[in-house]
Parts: C-alpha cells; sequence; structure tokens
C-alpha cells in the first residue's frame, strides 16, 4: 500500500511539474528545436533502371556470383541444377571473392555473360 502511495506521489508531482513548465515557458519565448542528424548529410545514391529481363535461358550464359560464405556452395549448386534442368543450353559460370567485387571486375563479369545472380552471406 505504501508503494502505490509513493508513486502516485511521484507521478503527480512529475505531472505537475510539466504542468509548471508549459506555463512558464511563454514568458521567455518560443523554444525551437532543431534535430540534427549525427551522421552529417547524406547525398541520395544514383538511381538506375533494371535490366532488361531476357525472354529465355536458352543458349544463355549465366554467372553466379557469391563470397564463399560457408554454405552459399550448396544453395547455388542447386540453383545451377535447377536451371540446366529447366534450360539445358544454358552454360553457367561461376565466380566467388569479396562482397563487393570492385568496379573492374564487375565490368569484366558482365561481359562475360548475358545475366548474372548475385548472392553474399550474412
Amino acid at each position: 500500500m505504501k508503494g502505490k502511495a509513493v508513486r502516485f506521489l511521484t507521478a503527480a508531482v512529475t505531472v505537475g511539474f510539466f504542468i509548471a513548465l508549459s506555463h512558464v515557458s511563454p514568458a521567455y519565448g518560443e523554444v525551437t528545436l532543431e534535430v540534427l542528424n549525427p551522421r552529417g548529410e547524406i547525398a541520395p545514391l544514383e538511381v538506375a533502371a533494371p535490366s532488361p529481363r531476357l525472354a529465355t535461358l536458352a543458349g544463355k550464359k549465366v554467372g553466379i556470383y557469391w563470397n564463399d560464405k560457408a554454405g552459399g556452395n550448396h544453395f547455388w549448386d542447386v540453383v545451377e541444377a535447377e536451371m540446366k534442368a529447366k534450360a539445358p543450353r544454358t552454360k553457367i559460370v561461376r565466380y566467388d571473392g569479396p562482397f563487393d567485387p570492385g568496379d573492374a571486375r564487375a565490368a569484366a563479369m558482365v561481359k562475360e555473360v548475358d545475366a548474372f545472380f548475385y548472392g553474399v552471406g550474412d
């Protein structure tokens, strides 16, 4: 019972403080707060349209890229098997490396294939 009374009294004093504060504030003028982003200004990324879809994968080269995370090879093995079952004339080219292959390597990979799967772990 005593704990409830203390909590009630604490809540009443807190509410009273904020009510009193709201009446005091206009005497000092209006207060405006500006919230700043601690990371600074972030420029928006350039928006690019997606690549056009291929009508068929038959006879095409498809690249698969993954970043060597454990177990990812099993996933891509299944994807490759399913693609070969649905489009037997499709050639699969496998790539691996870090999360970001870099601009030069990415440009080279794009020239080698008609379509691309990019998958990374984590």
